[in-house]
């Protein structure tokens, strides 16, 4: 009897699976080494954190040598600033755009005196206060308003004793209208919740008990005055109090979604900074050591801190590090070294480095790392 051999064919579903293993042992060998797995505290650059993600860079210096300072970023990378002539003559406001052409809006000279402050834009408009010295040295203060693309025109010259804390609520757009803070004129501290319509119009004054500052949307906190015990966030539609307690040894400062404690030491200096939220919970160490708050607000877009601390390299009046810890996920994350300057406006981060012919402007959008 003749033997019949028989020919092996596999079975489709057999040899298919065989091919998705080997593929997937060629895929195992050309992934990248997995990033071992951090120790709680640990920190991160921003490149570890956020791949891809680079800080816009702003030259310090603008058409013919003027020295700029910009005073909030606008989304599409463009900014509002202050450029002063070489020989401090003059003063110019100026919309810088991302491609680094200019657009004057207002031009001072070195004899008014001039001083911005609580600039704001909801990405339509900009809102700024324009204090001089005035035509008879006595002082003149002045808010003024723009369209992006539009011209300068004064809003109102109806401030009141303006409080100010170089805070990017200082001056707050909510819906068609501008609010401020101001000091009430009376023996016993009241505060002024003025505001005025974006279009114009006349000046709308409430007036409530205590020294207040404004803390976005119809939030109000107290103000800094020294003592440590307590802050009030205080709502002002709906009259609503929230109290924070300090114990002896903190600093408290609050916005409406999260407070920050900065811990002291014998010697009066900050040991720790902890975060929570103004009702106390969620209370977490997010920095130690020779680290301090770069900004007067709290939880910039409720998620981000922004800290500084003695760096390394930079120049005499560059020389700190910038640090953001994330509230969300608790990483603490080196920014950049050889900082001078910090400010944040708008959920834009800007600092800068350099000085004099080096000096140069970096500004990062904090929405992008949300």
């Amino acid at each position: 009897m003749t033997g019949r051999h028989r020919r092996f064919i596999p079975r489709l579903g057999a040899l298919v699976a065989l091919l998705v293993s080997l593929g997937a042992v060629g895929m195992l060998l050309l992934l990248p080494e997995p990033t071992p797995p951090r120790a709680p505290g640990a920190e991160w650059t921003l490149g570890e954190a956020y791949p891809g993600v680079v800080p816009r860079d702003v030259a310090g210096f603008v058409g013919g040598g003027w020295a700029y300072q910009p005073m909030v970023f606008l989304g599409d990378g463009s900014s509002l600033g202050a450029a002063t002539a070489p020989d401090a003559s003059v003063v110019k406001l100026v919309l810088l755009g991302a491609d680094g052409r200019e657009r004057t809006l207002r031009t001072l000279r070195q004899s008014d005196a001039v001083q911005f402050g609580g600039v704001v834009t909801d990405g339509r408009r900009i809102a700024w206060l324009e204090q001089t010295a005035g035509a008879d040295g006595s002082g003149d203060v002045k808010i003024w308003t723009a369209e992006i693309g539009g011209a300068a025109r004064v809003l109102t010259g109806d401030v009141g004793d303006f409080v100010f804390f170089n805070s990017m609520n200082d001056m707050v757009i909510n819906g068609d209208r501008l609010l401020w803070a101001a000091a009430a004129p009376t023996e016993t501290p009241r505060t002024e919740i003025r505001s005025v319509p974006l279009g114009g119009g006349s000046v709308s004054v409430t007036t409530v008990d205590g020294g207040y500052a404004l803390a976005g949307g119809d939030w109000l906190v107290s103000a800094i005055t020294g003592q440590t015990d307590q802050t009030e966030l205080r709502h002002v539609v709906t009259t609503t109090r929230i109290t924070v307690d300090a114990q002896p040894s903190e600093l408290i400062t609050c916005s409406p979604a999260w407070c920050r404690a900065l811990v002291l030491g014998g010697d009066g200096g900050a040991t720790r900074i902890d975060v929570m939220h103004p009702d106390g919970s969620g209370r977490v160490r997010a920095a130690a050591g020779a680290v301090t708050a770069a900004l007067v607000d709290v939880g910039v877009l409720d998620r981000w801190e922004i800290y500084s601390r003695p760096g390394i390299g930079g120049s005499e009046l560059s020389s700190q590090q910038l640090l953001v810890y994330d509230l969300d996920t608790h990483r603490l994350i080196v920014v950049a070294d050889g900082v001078g300057q910090v400010l944040c406006r708008a959920g834009v981060l800007f600092w800068s480095s350099g000085q004099q012919e080096t000096l140069t402007w970096h500004a990062l959008d904090l929405h992008r790392l949300a």
